[in-house]
């Protein structure tokens, strides 16, 4: 079980210039943003234009603070997302603009490269005990509230806001917060040979 804190990834700029990304999880450990099979991230969007080009990528963003982010694909309107907005799945290769509908807007983001890896992502709601039995990587990310209690077989812990949880086994996770809570979770699955961690 390994935890990023958000509080420890440092800013960086944007591809474009556009705003700034907190890397919370790159796999393989040693990639970067042209060789990676997974990244997990959090963005401040600083202005409105166009989203950074990823072929070859899948990615699920969602919106975490601000007014609000409208979404368009080659000019025609694709999404407007709140805080409370379904998730919205897309391929990195699209032409995406965005323009912030009530200043400056900060959110999750994560990335799969197709040939090599797949995720799918959802919202949870949590409030008081739950038992989650995963059957391979899975990501958790404590997106409202103060705070998460996590364990497994080998360990426990405590996710604060915008703290990302990384398991890379199969097992059984036992979640507690003593009020009303939002994460995200993805499933991931690698290729037949894996992610090296070490490379």
């Amino acid at each position: 079980m390994h935890i990023v804190r958000f509080a420890d990834c440092p800013p960086s700029p944007w591809k474009n210039g556009g705003g700034i990304t907190r890397q919370l999880l790159i796999r393989p450990a040693a990639a970067n943003l042209d060789d990676f099979a997974l990244r997990v991230s959090v963005a401040d969007v600083d202005s409105d234009g166009p989203f950074s080009r990823f072929d070859g990528i899948d990615r699920t963003l969602t919106l975490l603070e601000g007014g609000g982010l409208q979404l368009q694909r080659d000019g025609v309107p694709l999404a407007t997302l709140q805080a409370d907005s379904p998730l919205l799945h897309f391929a990195g290769e699209w032409p995406i603009s965005s323009q912030r509908l009530v200043g400056k807007v900060r959110d999750f983001n994560i990335m799969t490269r197709r040939s090599r890896c797949h995720h799918r992502a959802e919202r949870l709601s949590l409030d008081g005990s739950l038992t989650l039995a995963h059957d391979g990587p899975l990501l958790l990310f404590l997106a409202q509230g103060d705070a998460v209690t996590v364990k497994n077989d080998d360990a426990g812990d405590t996710l604060r806001q915008f703290d990302l949880l990384w398991l890379e086994h199969a097992g059984t996770l036992q979640l507690h917060s003593d009020s009303a809570c939002q994460l995200l979770l993805a499933h991931v699955v690698f290729g037949d040979t894996g992610i090296d961690d070490d490379a």
